[in-house]
């Protein structure tokens, strides 16, 4: 048998080879496709929008995202009870978050704990009603919370303790009475802080001690009466600060007559409510 022959028996199998090669990487194609983006969502790149994806974490699908997720928007029906629900999903890169006007009432205590690189976080218009003391434990690079227009009551005095790049906080139409005084004792990087439109009634003057950053304050809409002209002296940089829509008397401002800063102040308050 010549050379040729031979040659053509060696190699004669290689094209009957390479169709099952084919067939295995388009499917592993289609595969990593629905990893990618589970049906429930719509997904460019590095961000997705999904409806109803935590709905109901007793029957979570197996579909899973890429590990390169970085910005997340979920509408619709959403239960955070559950444990390990950003893990199930193999979504641990996110930077952002926008879980607003789902109709949550409870989170997990540690529901977050596997986003370690979230910056922004927007829980906007639900049921809940406190934050514990490691809600954003494992959250060390939070920027900025949203927790307006829902009922919380009480935030633990460790909340905040591990954001320490917090620069952003809003909690404004909340049911909150009073704010512990070491509420932001390690947010040395705490620029704005919306509380308007709670029911608290009293600021303590050592609340904002630490936060020589703080730019804008607004705790209008509330029920204080009185604050103590010491309450601000460390806030060098505070220009904005709105008391409007409480129990102060005009007749209070004088209190921070001996402030350094406070005629630099966008300062509006009113008389007493009728």
């Amino acid at each position: 048998m010549n050379d040729s022959a031979t040659g053509g028996a060696k190699y004669g199998y290689i094209p009957t080879m390479i169709v099952p090669i084919v067939l295995v990487i388009v499917t592993a194609v289609q595969v990593n496709s629905q990893e990618l983006c589970p049906s429930v969502c719509r997904c460019y790149s590095e961000k997705a929008t999904c409806t109803d994806l935590f709905s109901d974490v007793t029957h979570m699908t197996q579909h899973r995202f890429s590990c390169g997720l970085r910005l997340l928007r979920v509408t619709g029906r959403t239960n955070l009870e559950g444990e390990d629900l950003f893990l199930r999903w193999n979504i641990t890169s996110l930077i952002y978050l926008n879980l607003s006007q789902n109709n949550i009432t409870k989170i997990w205590q540690r529901a977050f704990y596997s986003l370690a690189d979230l910056e922004e976080l927007y829980l906007s218009g639900h049921n809940i009603t406190t934050l514990d003391s490691q809600k954003f434990y494992f959250n060390k690079r939070l920027q900025k919370p949203s927790l307006s227009r829902n009922g919380i009551t009480f935030i633990h005095q460790t909340t905040f303790q591990k954001n320490v790049r917090l620069n952003y906080i809003n909690v404004n139409f909340n049911k909150l009475t009073s704010l512990d005084p070491d509420l932001f004792k390690n947010n040395v990087e705490l620029v704005v802080v919306s509380l308007s439109y709670n029911r608290i009634t009293d600021i303590h003057r050592s609340t904002f001690r630490n936060n020589n950053r703080l730019r804008h304050l607004d705790i209008s809409g509330n029920k204080i009466t009185l604050i103590n002209p010491d309450t601000f002296i460390h806030n060098r940089e505070l220009t904005f600060l709105y008391l409007h829509w409480n129990n102060i008397q005009k007749s209070a401002t004088h209190h921070f007559a001996d402030s350094n800063n406070w005629k630099s102040w966008t300062f509006r308050i009113t008389t007493l409510r009728n």
